[in-house]
């Protein structure tokens, strides 16, 4: 890799984790700079627009990181509850007591969502994305479509909406519940597509 695009990949790094660990607005561009240990000029080079373009880039670099991690990992599963079972147990190792862990967009698209479109629709896309990867999963384990659609947007949903539970108690307690209850929702929707092909 060129030492230029080094710069910008370092900048984008330091950037992706400063918006997932404190957010949008906590995080400065001289904090991105003095952590990154890029000269300032880099950033301006590299980002003209700003802070908003900074912020687009470095979502799209959060999904495609979580995409390819998401992929490799069902990859190794032919069933989605087993590939959601292995997701899990890597997530969980999420620790809202270090301070270097983030949590994956909730923060940066809360905080955006009303004042930047461009933002907002980042998001929206690196959602559309993820989710998009595991309804393809369950459709491979022989889930129809609708119901396969219906319980990818469930399951980030409740993985959000976990992560958020974790960061404010401190605790990794909400997350296992939830995870655990999604696995069961999983076991009990299989053995309901599985008794209706069987009528």
């Amino acid at each position: 890799m060129p030492r230029n695009q080094e710069t910008k990949i370092k900048i984008l790094s330091m950037a992706s984790a400063l918006f997932q660990k404190q957010g949008y607005h906590a995080t400065g561009l001289n904090q991105i700079i003095k952590e990154s240990g890029c000269p300032i000029g880099s950033l301006y080079y590299y980002f003209p627009e700003g802070k908003e373009q900074l912020a687009t880039e470095a979502i799209n670099r959060i999904k495609d990181l979580a995409v390819q991690e998401l992929r490799n990992l069902f990859s190794q599963h032919e069933d989605v509850t087993k590939a959601l079972e292995h997701f899990f147990e890597q997530f969980l190792s999420f620790n809202p007591e270090v301070a270097s862990n983030g949590t994956p967009l909730a923060l940066i698209s809360l905080e955006t969502w009303h004042m930047s479109e461009k933002l907002r629709l980042t998001c929206k896309d690196a959602y559309e994305a993820l989710v998009v990867i595991v309804k393809e999963k369950f459709i491979q384990s022989n889930w129809p479509p609708a119901e396969a659609t219906e319980m990818s947007y469930l399951v980030f949903s409740m993985i959000e909406g976990g992560s958020i539970f974790a960061l404010t108690y401190k605790s990794n307690e909400p997350l296992k519940r939830i995870c655990k209850t999604i696995i069961e929702l999983l076991e009990i929707k299989q053995s309901e597509i599985r008794r209706n092909r069987e009528i």
